[in-house]
């Protein structure tokens, strides 16, 4: 009897958390979906550019990826389904919403009664194969979120970043042909942008288990005269050379590969070794291979660029790490008055750095800590608002 009364209890509260979002306004969670969606594509372009300086390792690049990958795909689920609307629900939906649980209840009672066992010992934990329930779990999820993207895209051919999205995708499930279509349609949506055609290029070689048929050769070709600076392209250029005998043609590629990368970025020296493999294999003399004079002014452009790079990342790391100790010197000798104005001076700049790279969590909680010493209770509670939007909670 305990039984069917937990049962009624349990489906009672299962109709009511079921209707209860029904009776709410909608909050304009679309725009916030719109919002995420954003951040999430600003963030895999951005892990590119860290990949492609060498900042972090392919391994962690494609970790980070999948993650993102994973909360752009359920922020895109999540944009999908929202409306905006403040209306109130009508009677007649009331009814059928109200139906359709009761069926749902009913539907999952029965189903219970045919297959189920009241009483019957869950399977203990000790003898469960979690590694594998795990694996199959993340398999079926990737799945729905893969349905779920091309649906997407087949209302939005012209989603560069979603059909990018979507061949990385099919790439670590392990469906390259697929990812290599995937990768196609978004050289088409980009008007054959180079960096896009580079990755394509990428894919058909994996698909193929390292063999270069003419399309890829192509793509690579066009996306290096394109733009000579794409260093991928480059670098699977190289490899094409190698797979025609063309060794003297895979030298001078990674040559000039070599002269425009950055010295300290991990990669260098595994194209160092793809030139030593190409100088034996063509019994050819590394040495008499230069960087072209093309090369030589993109690495010299590379140079500045990356310099301009570090010194804005130092500068940003010397604006939140607080004040330095010739700041505190300076602040002993101050009257209460002047040390104010030099505190709010800081706090502003800092309000206006977070204008420019507003998803700075932490810089919005220092913030939010210096409003409060300041008395400034409303800016302070503007800060914490931020932090919680930013963190989700």
């Amino acid at each position: 009897m305990s039984f069917w009364i937990a049962v009624a209890v349990l489906s009672a509260i299962t109709l009511f958390l079921l209707a209860a979002p029904l009776w709410r306004k909608n909050k304009e969670e679309g725009e916030r979906a719109d919002y995420e969606l954003n951040v999430f594509k600003d963030q895999l372009k951005e892990l590119d550019r860290d990949l492609e300086r060498g900042l972090i390792n392919q391994a962690e690049a494609e970790t980070a990826r999948v993650e993102i990958q994973r909360r752009l795909l359920a922020a895109d689920e999540k944009r999908g389904k929202t409306t905006i609307s403040g209306q109130k629900i009508g009677a007649g939906t009331l009814i059928v919403s109200t139906v359709i649980g009761l069926g749902l209840v009913a539907g999952s009672l029965a189903l219970y009664l045919k297959i189920g066992m009241p009483g019957y010992e869950d399977v203990p934990f000790a003898s469960r194969d979690l590694q594998k329930e795990r694996q199959m779990a993340s398999s079926e999820g990737m799945a729905a979120e893969i349905a779920q993207l091309k649906k997407h895209l087949e209302d939005e051919p012209g989603d560069v970043d979603g059909w990018m999205l979507l061949g990385r995708t099919l790439r670590l499930t392990g469906r390259p042909a697929e990812a290599v279509d995937a990768y196609r349609s978004a050289v088409k949506a980009s008007e054959r942008h180079p960096s896009v055609l580079a990755d394509f290029a990428e894919s058909k070689i994996y698909a193929s288990e390292g063999q270069v048929d003419d399309e890829t050769f192509s793509a690579l070709k066009e996306a290096v005269d394109n733009d000579p600076s794409q260093m991928k392209a480059r670098f699977y250029l190289g490899f094409a050379k190698m797979k025609t005998q063309d060794y003297a043609g895979a030298i001078q590629e990674w040559t000039d590969l070599a002269a425009m990368a950055p010295k300290e970025i991990g990669w260098l020296a595994q194209v160092n070794e793809q030139i030593d493999m190409a100088a034996k294999a063509g019994n050819l003399n590394r040495d008499d291979f230069k960087p072209s004079a093309q090369a030589l002014v993109l690495s010299k452009q590379f140079e500045l660029q990356w310099e301009e790079e570090k010194k804005q990342r130092q500068e940003q790391a010397s604006q939140t790490s607080g004040p330095s100790q010739a700041d505190m010197e300076a602040a002993s000798e101050m009257t209460p008055e002047e040390r104010e104005e030099m505190i709010r001076g800081m706090v502003e700049k800092l309000a206006d750095r977070l204008k420019e790279n507003p998803n700075d969590i932490e810089g919005w909680k220092r913030l939010a800590k210096v409003y409060m010493v300041l008395g400034e209770k409303d800016k302070a509670l503007e800060a914490r608002n931020k932090v919680k939007e930013l963190s989700g909670s």
